[in-house]
């Protein structure tokens, strides 16, 4: 689903379509997981790839920005 300006890496929506939830992956080059997890929430804000979702009337976002790095995983959830 095309949303804001680009794609979301996972963009989820219930069928009872009262929530939705968007997800963004980045790689932490440098190990740095916190770092790479505030990126992925800053890349869905600034590309507003919740603006489809609240056209069709989902009030309820969740948006997660997860790191990887090698075999570490982090994530973090926007504050709502």
């Amino acid at each position: 689903m095309r949303s804001g300006n680009g794609y979301a890496d996972i963009l989820a929506e219930p069928d009872t379509g009262d929530m939705g939830i968007i997800i963004e992956v980045k790689y932490a080059h440098d190990g740095n997981l916190d770092a790479a997890c505030r990126r992925a929430l800053k890349q869905i804000a600034y590309t507003r790839y919740e603006d489809e979702l609240k056209d069709e009337g989902v009030e309820n976002i969740l948006k997660y920005g997860i790191a990887c790095y090698k075999k570490r995983c982090r994530v973090m959830l926007a504050e709502l």
